[in-house]
């Protein structure tokens, strides 16, 4: 096992998702053997790698199903536990965040990666995931607002890092979409590299936009496999190459 990597931040349409099934598709093309874990309950993770959000997964094994009984081997070669809308009834409870973590005790072995995406709220489903992590990715766009969800889940973390999962290690911040040509772009970019920086969450790269990612996703196709020249492709695979090293 190399590392649990969960993709979060307290913020919708930042790119979280995309992110995180990227950074599977990435692996798997590796060779390297992935599961993914979408715990957010619009199962959108669940559609772009192809998987049946139908069958038994992420709400039953937090309920005590086993890891293996619930995973199922998709066309892309990434192993996924799938996400369902039961997932958005769960409430907090004495506890309750360290399931997700017990679970994949016994399969943590089988794996060489296991990526994990969440909801954009901060509430059971990611407290969950970050127990179980050991990486933190926290993808952003270049907007104004993406700095108060920056702080809101690094101040999250760092409470995690010294309370109950001294294993988690923010490994940074990536902006998505990102379009260098205005000027405010840049700026902003310049911006959240520095306060994340300051506050622990390295500046990790951008994604450049491309069509290639909406089209593979709408083919349920692996982004490696259907465009694997594209500049997302290219800059998710300096991404993962990143997390690779550490």
């Amino acid at each position: 096992m190399k590392a649990i990597i969960a993709a979060a931040v307290i913020k919708g349409g930042t790119g979280k998702t995309t992110t995180c099934a990227a950074l599977a598709q990435a692996a798997a093309a590796d060779g390297e053997r992935v599961l993914a874990i979408d715990l957010d309950p619009q199962a959108n993770m669940t559609a772009i790698l192809s998987a049946d959000q139908n069958r038994p997964g992420a709400y039953q094994l937090l309920h005590g199903a086993p890891a293996a009984g619930v995973t199922q081997r998709t066309p892309q070669g990434i192993d996924v536990i799938a996400a369902s809308p039961d997932l958005a009834t769960e409430r907090t409870s004495p506890a309750s965040a360290k399931r997700l973590q017990a679970a994949l005790e016994p399969i943590r072995g089988d794996y060489d990666w296991i990526f994990i995406d969440t909801p954009p709220t901060m509430g059971e489903l990611t407290y969950n995931a970050l127990q179980a992590a050991t990486g933190l990715i926290i993808p952003l766009e270049t907007d104004s607002n993406s700095l108060q969800g920056l702080y809101q889940i690094t101040d999250i973390a760092h409470q995690m890092q010294q309370r109950s999962n001294p294993a988690l290690q923010i490994m940074g911040v990536v902006l998505t979409r990102f379009d260098a040509r205005p000027k405010i772009n840049r700026y902003l970019q310049e911006v959240i590299a520095e306060k994340g920086q300051e506050i622990g969450a390295p500046f990790m790269g951008v994604i450049r936009p491309g069509v290639a990612i909406r089209e593979a996703q709408a083919m349920q196709e692996s982004l490696y496999e259907y465009a694997p020249g594209s500049k997302p492709a290219q800059d998710y695979r300096t991404l993962y190459n990143k997390i690779q090293e550490g």
